[in-house]
């Protein structure tokens, strides 16, 4: 998952305590500076290890998004 925004404030900061909730981790995260703001990329996976698809996919991205869109703003 990516997440580019135009401020330098990165998101994972505030994604932690959801994923958690949804037994989820991140495995991999990166970041990088793109003109005046950041691109995080992450890569997620349960904590047994195992991956993230079908309705906990789903619920991740639902829990993600407006994470990311209000960091727009």
């Amino acid at each position: 998952m990516e997440v580019g925004q135009n401020s330098r404030s990165p998101v994972i900061s505030r994604l932690h305590r959801v994923l958690f909730a949804l037994g989820v981790v991140v495995s991999t995260y990166q970041v990088r500076t793109l003109g005046n703001g950041i691109v995080e990329r992450f890569v997620l996976q349960r904590r047994d290890g195992s991956a993230v698809n079908g309705e906990l996919g789903a619920r991740t991205r639902a829990a993600v998004l407006p994470i990311a869109l209000h960091s727009e703003g």
